[in-house]
């Protein structure tokens, strides 16, 4: 192996991987992704006298001038994101670099570059696709380092030696770096080694020092995309291609599943209410008393219907992604919620959730990394939401788009029939509407009145329709109805354990107002619209195994924090009791973390480990500090000579004084300009100390020889100074 395209090959490695970790994010415009790619594949083919052209780097030069411009104005007056452009011009310089790389220094700043890249996109993204790329990046990094260590010193060593003339013969560096006997597949194979214990200390220090937040550079969450049933509105015209779009929205894990689950759950998870319908669309008017208020809290626990009973209640986990507008999806019957405390600067942070009037559920302060939160359901069936609210908050319910055909009441009232019952008119549409059919093809969307046009001629139509039609329909029979928009589905994910819930499962249906029960929720849709979205086929299995993978990730690596660490601290401290003998503990307590038994330890050992580890760590820096100053070293390093440690220790001993007689110098002056301070105030030590720190600043910074016997005269006086009754 050629030693030149093997460091070649090294660092454009590198370079790929860096360009893949943003990519991986998903937040950098797609075509300055297609760009930087290209020109990092076109970089590779340039060779030759091209890298050595003045033309060609003049060209360079000034592309890099009007990119940065161009940054720079887009950052000014059109309002973009300063990370991102920050991250695209860097990324054009990696392609600079690439394509104009002759020597040790260029190959160098294209793995910093790199590097830069993959810190870049800790802050774009995190996700699974990122692991790979920092997999890639610790086995990669050892290569283009040696291989540019070496490359450094054969074009340092060997051209210094052939213009000194000392090589006795010329030394053609390139023939060198084109031989195949400078490095081999065992250089290769040592350097990967060293990724193993590079990986082992990283996991040891991301263990020990877990986030505490996000931090300031935090970019995420600043897409564009709207999952559908969350917007402002609803339109009947163009809400039905949904179906067809498999992406993740949540993931529900069940407390215990079951050895065989059901490959198919019908998870219900309310999300917006829309109570105006103007014919073709849905939309929400403000509620009449403001948007509602917190959810009340005690710690990490909040109640939606009453306080939740974690010891008695049944807990699902929720794992939400990022939504716009942040709607928390809430299961059908849930009384309240426990959301994980995050950390920020090493302090607690509690979710901010709210409830508007509409029993809708929003959070605030959103990280851009979305929402993992426990919903606790009750074992047995109780009441169903009856909030309490006036009588006439409940016209709200009971507008009908101007202009409404009145063969839709008339059909309403032939449908129901004698009955008077809220709850029997209510079934009574219901049933009718669920033997009609479901289609995903709009055939009423482009009529002027679609819901007439469903109503009295196709019969067809997706969930949307349905829904219209029943709370149109009950509404002209006085009976008040909500339009409601969520999810309903769920399909097993057996590599993670996890029912998944997509953007095709999105649904809609109705709440019915009953004075007696409060909201009761009907869904007229047929059951083939409102089953989960389904899955099959090579590609869905490989599809689940990395979304169990994702979601992992996320799991044990984006939401480290103090409380996990916290929880892992516990699991170690617990199976070293169990291999004492001294506790059984059973495994599903081991996984939660929780202490058994009459042995639970009382100790703050959280409290002890953290004073502890300050204790090392300051112990460590003033020990390291005293080497220095003992081996006659700066704290920066740097070798001292005898008289500047002279001068050091004289100072030294000058503070000691002015300190013995109630004068100390303080932190932020220098010894000359106390020295001045003390002559201003009329001191007696004054003219002493003028004396020692001038002798100390000609010796410690101007490089003066000090004569043996003035330091030992200064000392004798600093001595019987100190001595004297404090000033």
């Amino acid at each position: 192996m050629r030693f030149s395209q093997v460091h070649k090959f090294a660092v454009f490695t590198l370079a790929v991987l860096g360009l893949a970790a943003l990519g991986a994010g998903g937040e950098l415009p797609l075509p300055s992704l297609v760009g930087v790619a290209a020109g990092v594949a076109a970089s590779w083919f340039v060779e030759g006298d091209l890298l050595h052209s003045e033309r060609y780097a003049r060209a360079w030069n000034i592309a890099l001038v009007i990119a940065l411009a161009a940054q720079t104005v887009r950052v000014l007056f059109f309002g973009a994101e300063a990370l991102l452009t920050i991250v695209e011009f860097a990324s054009l310089l990696q392609v600079n670099r690439l394509a104009s790389r002759r020597t040790a220094r260029d190959y160098q700043q294209i793995t910093l570059l790199a590097l830069l890249q993959l810190i870049a996109a800790t802050v774009l993204g995190g996700g699974l696709s990122y692991a790979v790329c920092f997999v890639g990046f610790v086995i990669a990094t050892p290569w283009a380092m040696t291989l540019g260590h070496l490359r450094r010193e054969i074009e340092g060593n060997y051209l210094a030696d052939a213009r000194a003339g000392r090589a006795g013969v010329p030394i053609d560096v390139a023939r060198i770096l084109r031989s195949r006997r400078v490095v081999g597949a065992g250089l290769l194979v040592g350097s990967s080694v060293l990724a193993v214990p590079i990986f082992m200390l990283t996991a040891v220090i991301f263990v020990l020092f877990p986030r505490i937040g996000l931090g300031l550079l935090t970019v995420r969450g600043h897409g564009e995309g709207t999952l559908a049933g969350f917007g402002d509105s609803v339109d009947l015209s163009g809400h039905g291609t949904i179906r067809s779009d498999a992406t993740i929205v949540l993931r529900v894990q069940p407390p215990d599943v079951v050895a065989n689950p059901p490959a198919v759950r019908a998870f219900r998870l309310r999300g917006m209410t829309f109570d105006t319908y103007n014919g073709r669309a849905w939309s929400r008017r403000p509620p009449p008393s403001g948007d509602g208020a917190r959810l009340e809290r005690d710690g990490n626990l909040y109640a939606l219907r009453r306080m939740p009973d974690p010891a008695n209640d049944i807990a699902m986990t929720v794992f939400l992604d990022p939504l716009n507008p942040p709607v928390v999806p809430v299961l059908d019957g849930a009384v309240g919620f426990r959301v994980d405390t995050r950390f920020e600067a090493g302090f607690p942070r509690y979710a901010d959730l709210s409830i508007d009037l509409d029993d809708g559920v929003s959070y605030r302060g959103g990280d851009g990394t979305g929402l993992v939160y426990t919903t606790y359901l009750p074992r047995v069936a109780t009441l169903r939401r009856r909030p309490a609210r006036p009588d006439a908050s409940l016209s709200r319910y009971l507008q009908l788009p101007r202009g409404l055909s009145p063969r839709v009441r008339e059909l309403a009232q032939q449908i129901v029939g004698t009955e008077s019952t809220t709850l029997g008119r209510a079934r009574a549409i219901e049933s009718r509407l669920a033997g009609w059919r479901y289609t995903l093809e709009l055939e009423s969307g482009g009529a002027q009145r679609p819901l007439e046009d469903f109503l009295f001629r196709t019969h067809a139509g997706h969930c949307e329709y349905f829904s219209t039609a029943m709370a149109v329909m009950l509404r002209t029979l006085g009976v008040p109805t909500r339009n409601v928009t969520g999810f309903l589905g769920g399909t097993y994910n057996r590599y993670g354990r996890f029912y998944a819930v997509r953007q095709g499962d999105a649904h809609s249906w109705v709440e019915v107002w009953d004075p007696v029960e409060g909201w009761v929720t009907f869904d007229p849709t047929p059951a083939t619209g409102g089953s989960p979205f389904p899955q099959s086929g090579l590609l869905a299995q490989g599809e689940a195994i990395y979304e169990a993978l994702n979601l992992r990730w996320r799991r044990t690596v984006v939401d480290f924090d103090l409380s996990m660490q916290a929880q892992l601290a516990r699991r170690v401290w617990h199976f070293i009791e169990a291999r004492r003998g001294h506790d059984t503990i059973s495994p599903r307590l081991l996984r939660r973390g929780r202490s058994v038994g009459s042995r639970t330890p009382t100790v703050p050992w959280k409290r002890i480990a953290g004073v502890s580890a300050l204790l090392v760590a300051a112990a460590a820096v003033a020990m390291q500090l005293a080497a220095l100053r003992r081996a006659g070293r700066s704290p920066r390093g740097r070798i001292l000579p005898a008289s500047a440690r002279a001068a050091q220790d004289l100072a030294h001993a000058l503070d000691d004084a002015l300190r013995s007689r109630g004068v100390a110098r303080p932190a932020n002056r220098s010894p000359l300009a106390w020295a001045t301070e003390l002559q201003r105030r009329g001191s007696d030590l004054g003219p002493l100390a003028t004396r020692v720190a001038e002798l100390y600043t000609a010796a410690r910074f101007g490089g003066a020889e000090l004569v043996r016997s003035d330091v030992d005269a200064l000392r004798a006086e600093l001595r019987t100074a100190s001595r004297a009754p404090a000033a």
